[in-house]
Formats: C-alpha cells, structure tokens, sequence
C-alpha cells in the first residue's frame, strides 16, 4: 500500500471517528441540561478539526486560523471571543464573552445589553458544515494532506485507532479447581 492510499485511509478513519464521537453525539445535548457540555464538545471538535489543519501553529493560532477559514463569515468579528470562550469552558466551565442559549435560532451572534449570544443549535450546524467544508478540502488539497499526516505522527495529535476486542473462550487457570 503506498504513502498515499495509506493516508487516504487515515483520513477516512478520522473523519468516522470525528462523525461518531461528535457529530453524532452532540445532538442529544442540545437542550437547556446538556447545553454546557454540548457547547464544551463542539469547541473540542474545532479544536480536534484545527490540530489537522494547521499543525505547525499553537493552538490558538490554529483555532482561531480554521474558524477564520472554515465557519461562516459572521463569526468573523467573534473569532477571538470563540477562543476566550473555548479556554473559559475547559478551565472553568463558563462560557466567557458569550451568552449561551438554545432554541433561540433569532439571537445567535446578536448583542444583548452588549453581550453576544451563541445559539447552540446554530453553532452546532455551522460546525457540521465546517467540517465538511475542510474534509472536502483535505481530500483535494496535497498541502492539508501533508499537515494532517503530520498532525496524525505527533505526540500531542495522533488518531484514534479501531480494534475489536473478541471475548476469549480459553480457559484460565484460576487456582480454583472444579469437581470434575
């Protein structure tokens, strides 16, 4: 199998991964109990998504960097704030510059009394569609294929890796006889 292929088939893995253990999970905490760990989850997911496109910076740069690329332009202005935010929600569980509500499609990035909102829903979707947007990019793009390679080789990156566990019938030896 050549370099290529091999790398095509990492990627493949990853984004599954990312589908699975994200996208696919978010959802169920999308309402006023989950919402702190669903805001918490989809920051993680940018930053999972940031480490892959741009390994070579620090983590801030690189976050703010794919939010920049990948999420709608309205973020543009809250690129920063979206970063204050994520560092607020690891550390201290508070969501910083913002006002974290759901099931407000109507407020989401709107000011009120000076302070944005974030309408969780509508981050979530705009997630999914950054995703896409940068896996699309990743399997065209040989220079994003180079920095996810990287990223997947480093110590603080790596992917996560698939096995079965099958349960063994073989008998151990226990120490405890049995009558037969």
């Amino acid at each position: 199998m050549d370099d290529q292929h091999e790398a095509s088939l990492i990627a493949a893995d990853f984004r599954a991964h990312f589908d699975q253990y994200y996208l696919a999970v978010i959802p169920r905490l999308l309402n006023e109990d989950g919402l702190f760990l669903a805001l918490l989850s989809m920051l993680t997911a940018v930053e999972a998504l940031a480490g892959t496109y741009a390994p070579h910076l620090g983590t801030g740069e690189r976050f703010r960097a794919f939010v920049s690329a990948y999420f709608p332009s309205l973020y543009g202005p809250f690129v920063e704030s979206l970063w204050i935010c994520r560092n607020k929600m690891v550390h201290s569980f508070n969501p910083g510059p913002f006002l974290l509500v759901c099931h407000q499609s109507r407020m989401h990035l709107v000011s009120a009394s000076d302070v944005p909102m974030l309408n969780a829903e509508d981050f979530y979707a705009d997630l999914i569609a950054a995703s896409r947007s940068y896996f699309r990019a990743l399997y065209l793009d040989p220079d994003l294929q180079r920095k996810f390679a990287k990223r997947m080789t480093e110590g603080d990156g790596g992917r996560p890796y698939t096995s079965h566990i099958i349960e063994s019938v073989e008998r151990r030896n226990t120490g405890i006889q049995s009558g037969r």
